[in-house]
């Protein structure tokens, strides 16, 4: 029988509630609106097997990979693209913009931004400024320049207006496709980071810095990372930057498995579905980052941690190929002084497991919060079920479990 979400973990009650966004895509809505539960697979902390929340429905065919954030306000927003097919091999890919003022029991119509950049990414900082990431593509009707390139965009009216940020590749490496990390960091004295790097194996690397919440960057600093081979980009491989409490700053990073596999244990990969992480960290505010260790295994991505209201963190991550059943999973670790303990084998909660067994999956889940309030509503994932080529008919649903 399903309990609320509430664990005793190690002598510790937690109780908080759970805010989920998924992308279903199928050709059509899969799952009416209403009570559902959480598995909890190989139990060993937590206090319950199942975990109560409530889906409800959101968006339309064909919106894909959202991303949420709370505001210190309690207002939520929620970001996605939908792409629109165009003459000659071109597309058009419109970002919306959903907004829930009740903890996400309802929300509004989307609105269709004017910022440039698929796959949006959300971060809101202390006092409620917004950024979102995103990267063009080459054959975008409104790519004027003829290759991938990012963007960086800032709100300090909750996402009511922007101000934007292209990430040129003139003057720095000419047409070569040039991406962000998918987060901005805010360090504990304030400052901005956002890593930038262009693909095509040897940089550069640069860590933006900003000393004004991001008014103004400082983009001339260098980044060397340590026992990094590829021809991808070190922040584009979809890097999440987190800074720990003594104040080491991490880089979860994402790798071709085929260009660099697991230690001791090669594979060969047919496709991206397979990638993994690795750890990176610096202790020189991201002008350095050494190779610590693999994290997670072969077909397991997108991850991001969140600091919950009892100290304790939560990982999110997508588990996208090899071992069934696909879907979006986290795990309650320990932060040390320098980073943080998760165990990958037991206390698993499973967020998302509906890809039926053969299908494949990919995509992307992280969480994010405001430091005031909203501690704790937390999450956000982003599949893509169905083909391996990813399929673009789809609904997005919200799951929420109050507290």
């Amino acid at each position: 029988m399903a309990s609320p979400i509430r664990f005793p973990y190690r002598n510790k009650s937690l109780t908080h509630g759970i805010l989920v966004a998924l992308v279903l895509l199928s050709p059509t809505p899969v799952f009416a609106q209403g009570r559902d539960s959480l598995v909890v697979v190989n139990r060993k902390t937590l206090a319950t097997d199942r975990i109560d929340c409530e889906r409800i429905a959101l968006g339309e065919d064909d919106d894909y990979k959202p991303d949420l954030i709370a505001l210190p306000n309690g207002e939520l927003i929620l970001v996605a693209f939908h792409q629109h097919k165009e003459e000659g091999g071109k597309v058009l890919e419109q970002n919306l913009l959903f907004r829930s003022k009740d903890g996400g029991k309802t929300w509004s119509k989307p609105e269709k931004l004017s910022q440039l950049g698929r796959e949006p990414y959300l971060t809101v900082l202390k006092d409620g400024t917004l950024f979102m990431t995103g990267h063009l593509l080459a054959n975008d009707v409104r790519n004027k320049y003829g290759y991938i390139h990012g963007y960086l965009h800032r709100s300090t009216d909750a996402g009511k207006s922007w101000e934007s940020i292209r990430i040129e590749s003139e003057g720095i490496k000419p047409k070569a496709s040039n991406h962000s990390t998918r987060n901005v960091l805010q360090l504990a004295d304030g400052t901005l980071l956002v890593g930038v790097d262009y693909d095509g194996g040897d940089g550069p690397f640069l860590m933006w810095r900003s000393k004004d919440n991001g008014k103004t960057w400082d983009k001339t600093g260098k980044c060397q990372p340590k026992d990094f081979k590829s021809k991808y980009g070190f922040f584009g491989g979809e890097t999440w930057l987190w800074q720990a409490k003594f104040g080491k700053i991490w880089a979860l990073v994402r790798v071709d498995s085929v260009e660099i596999p697991i230690k001791g244990r090669p594979i060969q990969a047919k496709n991206d579905q397979a990638d993994h992480f690795i750890l990176f960290s610096s202790s020189d505010e991201g002008k350095t980052f050494d190779r610590i260790r693999d994290f997670g295994d072969y077909g397991e991505m997108y991850m991001s941690i969140l600091r919950l209201q009892d100290r304790r963190l939560l990982l999110t991550f997508t588990v996208r190929d090899l071992k069934p059943p696909l879907g979006v999973r986290a795990i309650a670790g320990e932060e040390t002084n320098d980073g943080f303990e998760f165990d990958f084998a037991n206390d698993q909660i499973m967020l998302d497991t509906r890809t039926p067994i053969g299908k494949f999956q990919g995509g992307r889940l992280r969480t994010d919060r405001a430091a005031q309030g909203w501690h704790t509503r937390h999450f956000l994932l982003l599949p893509w079920h169905g083909r391996q080529d990813p399929p673009r008919s789809g609904t997005v649903e919200v799951a929420r479990n109050a507290c």
